[in-house]
């Protein structure tokens, strides 16, 4: 699979990006309320669990829920990359990046994230719960990362797949973390007011990606190279 990027496809590919994070913390608020049985708090990269729901011994699968959630679309990512049509295969590879996987390894080594968070809720400061828990991650993470990186025909192919694997993160934290969230959110108290636990900026930005997604998908799916013939006759390359 060629990767041809344009104006376009980077728009698309960034708005199911930001799709992806968004749908990552609702999960986790959704879950927290059926557990608990109440609203609790999101933003666009953090979740917090209603006051009621305190020493509810079910609470940690609310935490559990994002992740499980974010693997679930890049394996499906994954399946997609296995169909012999090309535009579920470009669709695939996007799903598998525009779930930033650099996010889910790199900070789980660092013990942040919400998989070590649960880890050292059900096991304390242990160090092997610690290392099962990244071994966890990476069968979750390595084979829909290496499926995608075998897809990529393009030259220098390492240069692409590095690119799609940390450029996504640098945009959901400069955009998503620092501009919506710690400026317009926190700074600014812009929308700040929540429904159901949900600021107003962050229903805003949801319709609006959605709707963006809803426009721009088409763009993520581009033509396979071609080749002729003798003959003059057109074939996929």
């Amino acid at each position: 699979m060629k990767i041809r990027l344009n104006l376009k496809y980077v728009l698309a590919f960034l708005l199911l990006t930001m799709l992806a994070g968004l749908s990552h913390e609702m999960v986790h608020h959704v879950a927290g309320a059926a557990i608990c049985g109440c609203w609790g708090y999101k933003t666009f990269n953090s979740f917090v669990l209603c006051s009621s729901c305190e020493g509810n011994p079910y609470s940690f699968w609310a935490t559990i829920a994002g992740p499980a959630f974010t693997f679930g679309l890049m394996w499906f990512g994954w399946y997609q990359l296995r169909q012999p049509d090309h535009k579920n295969k470009q669709l695939g590879f996007a799903l598998i990046f525009a779930n930033f996987p650099i996010n889910r390894i790199a900070f789980a080594f660092m013990g942040a994230n919400d998989e070590q968070w649960v880890a050292r809720q059900l096991y304390g400061d242990s160090q092997v719960a610690f290392w099962v828990t990244i071994l966890l991650i990476l069968i979750c993470t390595v084979p829909p990362l290496t499926a995608a990186f075998l897809q990529i025909e393009n030259r220098r192919r390492w240069l692409w797949f590095l690119g799609f694997f940390t450029l996504p993160f640098v945009f959901v934290i400069l955009f998503a973390g620092l501009f919506l969230e710690e400026y317009l959110l926190l700074k600014l108290q812009f929308l700040s007011q929540p429904i159901l636990g949900i600021p107003y900026l962050l229903v805003l930005v949801e319709v609006l990606c959605v709707v963006g997604y809803s426009l721009t998908k088409k763009f993520l799916y581009t033509s396979p190279a071609t080749r002729s013939q003798p003959g003059g006759r057109l074939v996929q390359a």
